[in-house]
């Protein structure tokens, strides 16, 4: 889930749309009229014609303060971050004391991913309104990508007690206990997303399950946040399983043939295609709330798939060779923080001259061309471009003697398969691997690398040719 700052135009009514303000007042019919079209494409989401529309505007009134934290807010939505940050900088100037012109500048050198003078504007906001729920809840944001989770915890917990049924500050609590490794009160925090606009709200005329008794139900499981969920929370199907249900599993098309295969699961469907009768449904990513199990216990549970029977997937052999890699380096464009959770291809291609090593790729995607553009061609074995599956990546994966990979689906999938995976992290990691520390809280076969620092993946690889060296019989 990504998040989702507040935030503020002028002082003011509190909101958190990130919508721009309205202007009244003695600037003259025209300008306002002007300025309430622009507000109303911004709203909109027509962020290109509402930038334009402001540039304009400030040709004519360049030191117009709330112009300047308008097309700030519209720049930084368009990810043109360093010109946001410039023009929220001059709306400030213009009001030193407002808080929310603050918070604004916070939210945009959070974007810039200049965390620390983030925090600080976040303070400056909240020490100028102590009852600026917006800006503790912005604070809080940044102090959760700098780590600092108690302190997170805290700035959110203060959100909540100035503004109780917030679902976004519960949703954002839920995933900072998570990375802090309160699984219990983090999932059940978590719920709260399902009454955010942007959480996909089936279309069943069937009830949800609440957790109750469901021996003898038919039980249908949903994805909600993508592949990645899929495969790490389908190991709760195995506690409905064990209660007496009949599980039912709706699933991208790419998980159907890896899902079928699990016997704890009853039947498998693709999205698109007719669903079976049911009586209940479930978020997948529910399913640790619901079930109310010793979560820790069923993180221990792995492996719970298993790749088919029949591999269609056969990876070579070499004589000199004393270890099977399986690398993976790069999310796809267009995801959610794909460049910091990106890996640069050469890091890779230095282990590459290792004799020992025979190193196979499983990148999908427009990555694959790295091997071709590095010269590496004869260093790695490309056996990404012929899967088309989460069957086929499980056939590949488990003739592997070790996964090497980014944060990425296939990350989940070596480590629910047992596969001995290690996974390279940003500072700024996803909430399901928790925050710190090597081991994996849901993988016992994972070992995880965080960067000391961001964007320092050399001591993220020095550390892992360390051991690589260790791992050679």
């Amino acid at each position: 889930m990504s998040d989702a700052p507040a935030i503020h135009l002028l002082r003011p009514e509190p909101r958190a749309d990130a919508a721009p303000i309205q202007l009244f007042g003695s600037d003259g019919d025209s300008f306002v009229q002007k300025m309430r079209l622009a507000a109303q494409a911004h709203r909109s989401g027509r962020l290109d014609e509402a930038i334009a529309s402001y540039l304009r505007l400030l040709a004519i009134r360049p030191s117009h303060g709330e112009l300047h934290n308008n097309l700030g807010v519209a720049l930084r939505l368009t990810g043109k971050l360093e010109a946001s940050v410039s023009h929220h900088r001059l709306s400030l100037a213009t009001d030193p004391a407002n808080p929310a012109l603050h918070s604004n500048l916070g939210n945009a050198l959070r974007a810039a991913h200049r965390f620390d003078e983030a925090v600080k504007h976040h303070l400056r906001s909240v020490s100028l309104d102590r009852t600026y729920a917006e800006g503790y809840f912005n604070l809080a944001l940044c102090l959760r990508d700098l780590g600092r989770l108690d302190e997170a915890v805290r700035c959110f917990d203060r959100t909540l007690s100035l503004q109780p049924d917030n679902p976004r500050a519960r949703t954002e609590l839920g995933l900072a206990l998570l990375m802090r490794g309160d699984l219990k009160q983090g999932f059940e925090a978590f719920e709260a997303r399902k009454r955010l606009p942007e959480t996909p709200v089936p279309d069943f005329r069937q009830p949800a399950w609440d957790g109750g008794p469901i021996e003898g139900k038919r039980i249908l499981l949903y994805p909600e946040l993508g592949l990645t969920d899929g495969l790490l929370f389908i190991r709760f199907a195995r506690e409905l399983k064990r209660r007496g249900a009949t599980v039912l599993v709706l699933c991208q098309a790419l998980l159907k043939e890896l899902l079928a295969g699990a016997d704890f699961i009853d039947q498998v469907v693709a999205e698109g295609e007719r669903l079976p009768e049911f009586d209940l449904h479930a978020s997948l990513v529910s399913l640790p709330h619901l079930c109310g199990v010793d979560i820790d216990a069923a993180g221990a549970e792995a492996p719970y798939l298993e790749p088919p029977a029949d591999s269609r997937v056969k990876l070579g052999q070499r004589e000199q060779a004393r270890l099977r890699v399986g690398i993976y380096w790069a999310a796809m464009p267009g995801q959610a923080q794909d460049r910091q959770r990106s890996v640069p291809f050469p890091h890779f291609l230095a282990m590459a001259g290792d004799p020992e090593l025979l190193m196979f790729s499983l990148q999908g995607g427009v990555h694959q061309k790295d091997i071709q553009q590095f010269g590496a061609g004869g260093l790695v074995h490309d056996v990404g471009r012929g899967i088309f599956d989460f069957a086929e990546a499980a056939s590949a994966l488990s003739q592997l003697d070790l996964l090497i990979s980014i944060d990425a689906p296939i990350a989940h999938l070596g480590a629910a398969l047992g596969v001995k995976t290690w996974v390279l992290l940003p500072t700024g990691s996803d909430w399901r691997w928790h925050l710190g520390g090597a081991d994996a809280p849901w993988y016992p076969s994972a070992r995880l690398f965080h960067q000391p620092a961001p964007g320092d993946w050399d001591s993220v690889f020095a550390l892992v040719r360390a051991k690589l060296d260790a791992l050679k019989p």
